[in-house]
């Protein structure tokens, strides 16, 4: 049997993170981690990091996808943001074979021909939560499907 390369996308959130586990490009599974009733946003974010930590540990992945942060938000929400890509970030350079890759909403988007000029961040949401229904009868979240086409888009960078 030849060598599993593992591939975990995630959507990350100060509040709610979304991540999905492919292997040799195979959908396996989907999570949240959700800390939404947790209202101290030091603390939140603290925890957030530590939870992702330890799903990257658990799952081993060889490669991490994860969205490129969007400069439009707040200076607060764009600060606790980075922490949490950087957490996974440094998580990915020490540890071995890791490979790290920030995407593009609008790239993992096109990849499954859902980008179009003038569509909102709701409308992005609902059909991304679709595609998961329609591709893999899945009743998801949208924090959970985004992860999910993050890896979609990427696994079909190569393929297609």
């Amino acid at each position: 049997m030849g060598k599993i390369t593992r591939l975990i996308s995630i959507d990350s959130s100060s509040s709610k993170t979304g991540w999905a586990v492919f292997d040799n490009g195979e959908y396996q599974e989907s999570g949240l981690i959700d800390l939404s009733k947790e209202k101290d946003s030091d603390h939140r974010i603290e925890l957030m990091c530590k939870k992702i930590i330890q799903l990257l540990k658990e799952k081993s992945p060889s490669i991490v996808v994860i969205e490129k942060l969007n400069v439009g938000r707040n200076m607060v929400a764009l600060r606790a943001l980075c922490k949490v890509i950087g957490a996974v970030y440094c998580y990915s350079i020490l540890s071995n074979d890791v490979f790290y890759y920030e995407i593009q909403p609008s790239q993992w988007r096109s990849k499954l021909g859902m980008q179009a000029n003038g569509r909102k961040r709701d409308e992005y949401k609902r059909l991304s939560v679709q595609y998961v229904k329609d591709n893999y009868n899945l009743d998801v979240t949208d924090d959970v499907s985004d992860a999910i086409c993050a890896g979609i888009g990427y696994i079909k960078m190569f393929t297609e």
